[in-house]
């Protein structure tokens, strides 16, 4: 029988094609990963209709009905504030929550396919393999011959690959690299063991080669502390353990030492690590002589026990914008993609788009109240899901499909880390996938054992 020969075959096609294609439209860009996700919400209602919420809530899924229930409402409010005082004429920030929901939708459509059993995990995986392996493989082209086959030209220290103008291939790597993994132990068939382990290490290696070349630091400090917790939590990867760490080691010394702006890049590092890490550094204290002779504006510094301190990194310039702009408005915040309204309208400096921090973008845009649900939130999911499976003895860790996405959102959400935007497409879309993923995951655990 051919697989298109009916509906019910059609429907399940379509449903698995769409949603495997979102890690493609990861590379494609903004517009088309709206498209698909668009298009997966629409075809499943088309074909589910009312039954994807149909559903018995539980508890994440009713903080997450309240989380944007709160958003529409803080950014109703703060639409018709702006408005009255002159800012935001046409409602943005009310019509930016609205179409926000779509995550929402998002959220429920995935978790009702999941349940059904409508989703081929096996396609997903290996289809994240294969996108991961083209932009590796993109960049190394890159490298050696300075433009990609898509004719994007190599930056000085840093190489974008497919992905043109925006230099994120390694956070789309770091994204991905777990769950390609997986695929390789899960659904790809090997004769023999040593064969899976030897294709395991090879694309560990490419992945941190990759990820060394394309100058993304944070998602190759990331993917190496993914690495460390299966090697610490997951026995079966222990065994990668002896070859992985001199291999990366030589690969970073390796990189190192052939290249001078891969040098320089990597120790720009070092010293903006110190910056964040250490902003209390006797050479970051700015006496009354520097203060005259620089002239620096107090939003470059500031004040601890009674010492005047430079804010040397940019990242710790754009954290202090946004806690400046929360400070306005600390309980209710100032609604969705609101913080570069509220830092201009406070005449701050430094106003970007948002504050490159998921939580104090949150606390901008949404307060306290956003904050506190988004914590409780992270926080059950911390409880419920990761303790349960790796510190509580019980038969949920024997199904193992849920680990990499456990990990991936755990370093996804990790709180002292420069970040894009809480609210942008590609960055809410992710973080929703997962959340969907794990949580639906978490429960056909949960059945299984019950």
């Amino acid at each position: 029988m051919s697989y298109f020969s009916t509906k019910t075959l059609n429907k399940y096609f379509i449903i698995n094609f769409l949603f495997s294609s979102l890690v493609i439209s990861f590379i494609l860009g903004n517009l088309l990963l709206n498209l698909n996700v668009v298009l997966l919400i629409v075809a499943s209602l088309f074909f589910f209709k009312s039954k994807i919420f149909d559903l018995k809530l539980d508890i994440f899924d009713k903080i997450l009905i309240f989380f944007f229930s709160y958003v529409l409402l803080s950014s109703f409010l703060n639409s018709i504030y702006f408005y009255t005082v002159g800012y935001n004429e046409d409602f943005k920030i009310f019509i930016k929550s609205i179409t926000f929901l779509r995550f929402l939708i998002l959220y429920f459509v995935i978790k009702f396919l999941i349940k059904e059993d409508i989703i081929n995990f096996k396609i997903f995986f290996i289809i994240s393999l294969m996108s991961v392996t083209f932009v590796c493989a993109d960049l190394i082209y890159q490298l050696i011959f300075g433009y990609d086959i898509f004719g994007y030209k190599a930056a000085e220290r840093r190489l974008s690959g497919p992905f043109g103008d925006e230099l994120i291939a390694g956070s789309f790597i770091q994204r991905f690299s777990l769950i390609s993994l997986f695929a390789i132990s899960f659904f790809l068939k090997f004769k023999k063991k040593n064969i899976k382990y030897l294709a395991i290490l090879f694309f560990v290696f490419l992945f941190l080669f990759s990820l060394v070349i394309s100058g993304n630091r944070i998602p190759l400090i990331f993917f190496i502390l993914s690495l460390l917790s299966l090697i610490f939590f997951e026995k079966w990867f222990k065994k990668t353990f002896f070859i992985l760490v001199p291999g990366f080691l030589l690969i970073t010394f390796s990189i190192y030492n052939l290249n001078d702006n891969y040098r320089i890049h990597m120790l720009d590092f070092k010293k903006k690590a110190i910056q964040i890490f250490y902003p209390l550094s006797s050479k970051n204290i700015v006496t009354n002589e520097i203060e005259q002779t620089k002239g620096y504006n107090d939003f470059y510094t500031f004040t601890f026990q009674g010492k005047k301190y430079l804010l040397q990194n940019s990242h710790l310039k754009e954290f202090k914008s946004g806690l400046l702009v929360w400070s306005d408005k600390k309980i209710f915040g100032g609604g969705i993609k609101s913080f570069k309204i509220s830092c201009q309208k406070n005449k701050l400096l430094n106003c970007g788009s948002h504050p490159h921090n998921y939580y104090i973008e949150i606390l901008a845009d949404l307060g306290l109240v956003g904050l506190v649900i988004i914590f409780f939130l992270f926080f059950l999911i911390l409880l419920k899901i990761f303790f349960v499976k790796y510190f509580k003895k019980s038969p949920l860790n024997n199904f193992d499909l849920i680990t990499p996405f456990i990990f991936l959102f755990l370093f996804e959400i990790f709180p002292i880390k420069s970040t894009g935007s809480f609210f942008t497409t590609g960055n809410a879309t992710y973080i929703f996938l997962l959340l969907s993923i794990i949580i639906s995951l978490n429960k056909i655990r949960l059945n299984r054992c019950s």
